[in-house]
């Protein structure tokens, strides 16, 4: 007789098994963008302990839209924007437990917001990496895909 515990347990290592098999892509439009995109500006977070990666910056678009991109390279750490002409706040990427943003850049042609997260998941597989590709004109994630970290250009220097 099957519990609902073991159930639970079933499919939890299922997930686990679709996580970690996630398949690596080495190409591809994506990386590209991320390749040609622009660096924004990284520091040292001030008030952050240990010192980490930190974004908090005001983006201005070609076409005159106001971002703030903010976020840091921490355990729940994400890249959040927040829209001057409505205050809206978007998550641009948030690639779960113990996986955090790493790199941020704009593509100022597409005004499309490129975010590179890496670490290795708490549960399952080892070091991963993620990049994600954000429309800023439609508020919106359009691709996260799982990169092989050696084809990817080095990360923005820290200011």
């Amino acid at each position: 007789m099957k519990t609902n515990a073991m159930v639970i347990a079933r499919g939890l290592v299922a997930l686990g098994v679709l996580v970690g098999c996630t398949r690596m892509v080495r190409s591809g439009p994506i990386i590209d963008g991320y390749e040609n995109a622009v660096c924004i500006p990284v520091e040292f977070g001030p008030g952050i302990t240990p010192p980490t990666r930190a974004w908090d910056y005001q983006l201005v678009t070609p076409r005159g839209m106001t971002v703030h991109i903010s976020g840091a390279q921490m355990p729940g750490g994400r890249i959040d924007l927040r829209y001057q002409s409505d205050y809206a706040e978007v998550v641009a990427a948030n690639a779960g437990d113990y996986i955090y943003p790493a790199d941020v850049r704009f593509d100022r042609q597409k005004e499309r917001l490129f975010v590179k997260a890496s670490g290795v998941p708490a549960a399952f597989g080892g070091p991963q990496t993620w990049l994600f590709e954000f429309d800023l004109a439609h508020r919106q994630q359009v691709d996260r895909v799982r990169v092989d970290p050696t084809v990817l250009p080095a990360e923005c220097k820290v200011t």
